[in-house]
């Protein structure tokens, strides 16, 4: 081969080539290396790979809720997540739409949620993002409903905590989604590894070995996948204590507008305590002489021990003196430890008495609304 031609032949091999080509992935679901420490368990057999977890990330690589605007009043606490990968998973002939709610399960035992939220669905059929909402905190996720810590975009403190040689070098999975597939973040620290321009609708691709995965957008909004390209299944069962209030009902949350600037969570006696000190705007709070107080921009901790010892926002039903919603700060003592020293906490003045011309918000668990 004479040099022309010698040219000629390296010119067509790069031209017919992707520079975003992946070799080879390493699906590593069995390794115990591709896992933090917060999973346990971890066992492997002919058909799966089952592990467990608190559903709680690294706390020395996650700064917990901070950075969120839109607090649900909710707390990341301790879940029993048993997880069940699949070891053999296919294509599906058609995707299939992510909705609401767990998507796959991170590396590190943590639940990957859809990016949308639980209320009213807008024109593309999905709920207002929750990075819009400003309910994510800067790791990319939140506790919901449940009191359950999870990622809605990709898992940002976790990536990192993996490290460049684990996500670039060794190309191993970040999660796994519900269909069974890895993901992984490739071109999150090496653009050399974007494949963002080679992705299918679904944020998937194969590597060189027809090794299907997906991978989350390293820039935002991070999208982690945007639907699911196998046959579905179901990946966690969870079990998880759920809080009630000093009359028994259960607590699910009320969303309020809280920039949440710090977040502890602590083990005292039998219960697990949540602190979060924040900054309260845009709130009519009412007032134990049944007067409604406009507060932006006061600071303040709510908390949560046990259904005796709280600090926490309820909504009162509208009444014709006040319009738009009107909120009070439930602050009960009576079962708190002295260990807590709760006077070094910048507590909201509670509501002292039972409101009577407000009554609590009806319970969505209950078809009658309850009086207070």
């Amino acid at each position: 081969m004479n040099f022309l031609s010698y040219l000629i032949f390296i010119i067509f091999l790069f031209s017919g080539s992707n520079s975003h080509d992946i070799k080879k992935i390493d699906d590593c679901r069995c390794d115990k290396a591709c896992y933090t420490k917060e999973v346990t368990n971890l066992k492997c057999s002919n058909n799966y790979v089952t592990f467990k977890s608190s559903s709680l990330p690294n706390s020395q690589t996650h700064d917990l809720m901070i950075g969120i605007t839109g607090s649900n009043q909710q707390f990341p606490s301790i879940h029993q997540i048993e997880a069940k990968l699949p070891k053999n998973f296919s294509l599906s002939s058609k995707v299939t739409n992510t909705e609401a709610g767990a998507i796959g399960i991170a590396v590190n035992g943590v639940p990957l949620f859809d990016p949308s939220t639980q209320g009213p669905k807008n024109s593309s059929g999905k709920g207002t993002h929750t990075l819009d909402a400003g309910e994510l905190d800067s790791c990319g996720g939140h506790a919901g409903r449940g009191d359950d810590y999870h990622y809605h975009i990709a898992p940002m403190c976790l990536i990192e905590e993996l490290g460049e040689d684990y996500v670039e070098v060794k190309k191993r999975p970040i999660g796994y989604a519900r269909d069974g597939f890895p993901i992984l973040a490739l071109g999150w620290f090496s653009e050399e590894n974007n494949v963002e321009d080679t992705l299918d609708d679904c944020r998937g691709m194969e590597d060189l070995e027809g090794n299907y995965f997906y991978n989350v957008k390293p820039e935002y909004k991070w999208d982690i996948i945007n639907c699911y390209s196998g046959k579905l299944g179901n990946l966690q069962k969870d079990k998880w204590f759920q809080r009630t209030d000093k009359n028994g009902n259960k607590i699910i949350g009320m969303p309020i507008s809280f920039e949440i600037s710090s977040y502890k969570g602590f083990k005292l006696e039998k219960d697990q305590c949540h602190f979060m000190e924040g900054r309260l705007s845009k709130a009519n709070v009412l007032q134990t002489n049944m007067s409604v107080k406009k507060v932006n921009n006061q600071d303040g901790t709510i908390f949560y021990c046990n259904n005796k010892c709280y600090g926490l926002f309820f909504e009162a039903e509208k009444n014709k003196n006040h319009k738009g919603r009107v909120i009070y700060h439930d602050l009960v003592t009576q079962n708190c430890s002295n260990d807590l020293s709760l006077g070094n906490y910048n507590l909201f003045k509670g509501y002292e008495g039972e409101p009577q011309e407000f009554i609590a918000a009806p319970d969505p668990n209950s078809s009658k609304p309850k009086k207070k």
